[in-house]
């Protein structure tokens, strides 16, 4: 039997809870995420910041609810409504039914579905129907990790799962937090953004989708995406689901290096302000992370976003099997108030359509002097 070679030490901290054999763990470790996001415990302590923004009430809304139209345009498909059912999961039994009803639900609906990481699938393809099934929504993505795309034959690989999902675009998540906690995870990221560029253009013309798994993303990173030539960015930011929460449910270990990142991250609110600024119109803006209702969808179109992601609550819906009629309220609460807001269009919704901050908040809202930040009257007096 020959010897392991020998490899070089790690820096001291950097191999947290390292386990053998990530792979041979990733359908016990799907189904203790989906058990685990459901949980209140894996919820951040911090809000979303949407509720520092309240959309104009219009008690002469000028026409008809029936009349509001909700289509969108995303990545060259269109959407029913502006609402995007965010990855979650794939790859065990468990995982096949949830992918099911949310399927089914989407293409009810007419909304778009994003799957869950595609890694299982990649070494088995016989798993491919815990991802897809009968129901074909007019949007679907498929899902692959950040550190996998940057392992070998990582690029080969995005592009097998496309065709292996017969997907209409590629989701790349970064879940850098997440893998730093993670008992089995893998915090390679160098050389991320040059690696994504070439995604870009080799898979072109499939549009590839990069998301933050909960954290939010800084204006920095937006910058580097644009310039990778992504064509959107789904912000995921801080305020629903914490990852690194999760993570630390399933270790001892892990647990005590998560509790310290119980607020971490970018609120949802300030992460689409910041990402319809830097992106001025080169890449959709996909609103994630935390959303509870179609009011809130609607006040992240108000402030610039293309569509609204929705995962924990489509997945609590998923596993009692309502799905569909969860999605059902969510688009009817969006055009009730969109309608409200007086705007005839979803995509006309903007940042006239929000109240104007309390006197006195605008420095917690942004910088008063940058339009892209600015909300209500304020937003209406900079355009004039």
């Amino acid at each position: 039997m020959s010897a392991t070679p020998a490899q070089p030490p790690e820096p001291e901290g950097a191999a947290l809870l390292r386990l053998p054999d990530p792979a041979e763990r990733t359908p016990a470790r799907k189904d203790d995420h989906l058990r685990l996001a459901a949980q209140t415990a894996s919820l951040h302590s911090c809000g979303t910041g949407l509720d520092r923004h309240r959309l104009v009430h219009r008690g002469l809304p000028g026409r008809d609810l029936a009349e509001v139209d909700l289509t969108t345009s995303l990545l060259g498909r269109t959407l029913a409504a502006p609402v995007i059912v965010s990855a979650m999961t794939g790859g065990t039994t468990q995982a096949g039914v949830i992918n099911a009803r949310l399927a089914a639900a989407a293409t009810r609906h007419g909304i778009g579905l994003a799957l869950g990481s595609g890694r299982a699938l990649l070494r088995d393809p016989s798993l491919l129907s815990t991802y897809v099934g009968a129901d074909r929504p007019p949007l679907l993505l498929a899902n692959i990790g950040a550190p996998q795309l940057l392992a070998p034959g990582g690029l080969d690989d995005a592009a097998r799962l496309v065709e292996l999902l017969d997907a209409d675009g590629l989701t790349v998540h970064l879940n850098p937090l997440q893998e730093a906690i993670q008992p089995e995870g893998e915090p390679q990221f160098r050389g991320l953004s040059s690696t994504l560029a070439v995604l870009c253009a080799s898979i072109a013309p499939v549009p590839v989708v990069v998301k933050e798994v909960g954290f939010g993303l800084a204006a920095d990173d937006v910058r580097e995406l644009v310039e990778a030539g992504v064509a959107a960015i789904d912000v995921a930011g801080s305020g629903g689901t914490n990852w690194a929460l999760v993570e630390g449910q399933r270790d001892p270990r892990a647990r005590d290096v998560a509790a310290a990142f119980h607020a971490w991250g970018v609120p949802t609110a300030e992460a689409v302000r910041t990402a319809v600024a830097e992106t001025r119109g080169r890449a959709a803006v996909i609103a994630s992370g935390g959303l509870r209702d179609g009011v809130e969808a609607t006040t992240c179109l108000a402030l610039g976003a293309t569509a609204a992601g929705f995962a924990r609550e489509l997945l609590l819906a998923a596993q009692d099997d309502r799905a569909g009629d969860a999605v059902s309220v969510l688009v009817d609460q969006l055009r009730i108030a969109t309608w409200l807001t007086g705007a005839a269009r979803s995509a006309d919704l903007g940042l006239h359509h929000l109240q104007a901050p309390p006197t006195g908040s605008v420095a917690r809202l942004g910088d008063a002097t940058d339009p892209a930040l600015r909300v209500g009257p304020l937003a209406a007096e900079a355009a004039r």
